[in-house]
């Protein structure tokens, strides 16, 4: 099963969303660019969420698993 990737990336002193190379939002705040994605990614099972730093180096990643949706699981 293939997992779909999701980026927060800063771009010009703002940030986007993007999957597959494609901006799915921007936003001014770092802060919200991230809760956007944290919703696409939890609807979007099995996904992985990949957070940069304004550098691009990589500040954390946040992995939504098919199994956090089954009760006890």
């Amino acid at each position: 099963m293939s997992c779909t990737v999701y980026w927060v990336s800063p771009l010009c002193g703002s940030w986007d969303v993007r999957r597959k190379g494609e901006v799915l939002s921007h936003h001014g705040r770092k802060r919200e660019a991230v809760c956007a994605a944290a919703r696409l990614a939890r609807r979007d099972r099995p996904s992985v969420l990949q957070i940069q730093r304004r550098d691009g180096s990589i500040e954390s990643r946040r992995v939504y698993r098919h199994d956090a949706l089954v009760p006890g699981g």
